[in-house]
C-alpha cells in the first residue's frame, strides 16, 4: 500500500529552533576545531553584539556575556592566552583530555578505538559528507563530528519543505546523536569544565552539555509529529 505523508508541519517554537540550532553546532565547532584565533573570536564577538540566537542555554548566556565583556585593550592578550589553553587542553601528547570519540570511550568505556573511527567514517559517508581537513583530523575529531550535524541541520532548513528529504536528514542525525556524539560529548563537557577555568571553554563546555541532549529532544519530538497518513 502507498504511503502518503502529510505536510510538514512546524510550530513557531520549531521553527525557532531550526533557524537556531545550525549557528550553534557552528559556534562549537568553531573553538574545538583548533586554538582561537583573534579573529575568530572578534567574529562571533560581532554576531553576538549583532544580537545572535546562541543565548539559548546557561552556558550560551555564559558564553556571549563572556565574549560581550573582553575589553579591547586586552582583546590581544585575551586571545593568546585562549589559545594556549587549547593547546594545553586538546594538543599534543600532554593534552589533558582526547578530543577523538575513538581515544575518549576508549579511555572512559573500553570501546574498541579503531572500530569506533570506522563506523563514524561509515555514517559520513552514507550521508556524501566528505570534510576538507587540512590539519590532518580525525574522523571522529569532536569538531568534525559537530560539522557533520552543523551540515545536516543546514541541509534540513534548506530542505523544510520538501518531506522525504527533510524526514531523512531529521534521522540521520537523531541516529548520529544516539550513536555517537551524546556517548561521549557530555562527559567530554564535564571533563572540560573540571580542566579549565577558562570562561570561554567552560561556557563552551556548559552550553554542548545543554545543548546536544535539548537538541536531540527537539529533533525526536518533531520527527515524531510528521507520521505518515495512509
Amino acid at each position: 500500500m502507498a504511503m502518503l505523508f502529510k505536510p510538514l508541519v512546524y510550530t513557531q517554537e520549531q521553527v525557532r529552533w531550526l533557524e537556531t540550532r545550525g549557528m550553534v553546532y557552528q559556534l562549537l565547532m568553531d573553538f574545538l576545531g583548533r586554538p582561537p584565533r583573534m579573529s575568530l573570536i572578534a567574529q562571533w564577538r560581532r554576531k553576538v553584539e549583532s544580537g545572535s540566537r546562541t543565548a539559548i542555554s546557561r552556558g550560551g548566556r555564559r558564553l556571549m556575556a563572556y565574549l560581550e565583556s573582553l575589553p579591547e585593550a586586552d582583546f590581544r592578550s585575551v586571545c593568546h592566552q585562549e589559545a594556549k589553553e587549547y593547546e594545553r587542553l586538546f594538543s599534543g601528547r600532554d593534552a589533558l583530555i582526547p578530543a577523538c570519540e575513538s581515544s575518549f570511550r576508549s579511555r572512559r568505556e573500553g570501546t574498541a578505538a579503531m572500530a569506533c573511527s570506522a563506523e563514524v567514517r561509515k555514517v559520513y559517508m552514507e550521508n556524501a559528507i566528505v570534510f576538507n581537513k587540512l590539519n590532518g583530523e580525525c574522523d571522529d575529531h569532536i569538531a568534525l563530528e559537530l560539522e557533520f550535524m552543523a551540515v545536516l541541520a543546514e541541509g534540513m532548513l534548506a530542505k523544510a519543505s520538501l518531506q522525504q528529504s527533510c524526514l531523512a536528514l531529521a534521522d540521520a542525525q537523531i541516529h548520529f546523536l544516539e550513536s555517537h556524539l551524546l556517548k561521549w560529548a557530555q562527559p567530554f563537557a564535564q571533563e572540560l569544565m573540571q580542566a579549565t577555568s577558562s570562561p570561554l571553554f567552560t561556557g563552551l563546555a556548559e552550553m554542548m552539555e545543554e545543548f546536544l541532549a535539548a537538541d536531540l529532544q527537539q529533533l525526536r519530538a518533531w520527527r515524531d509529529s510528521q507520521q505518515p497518513a495512509i
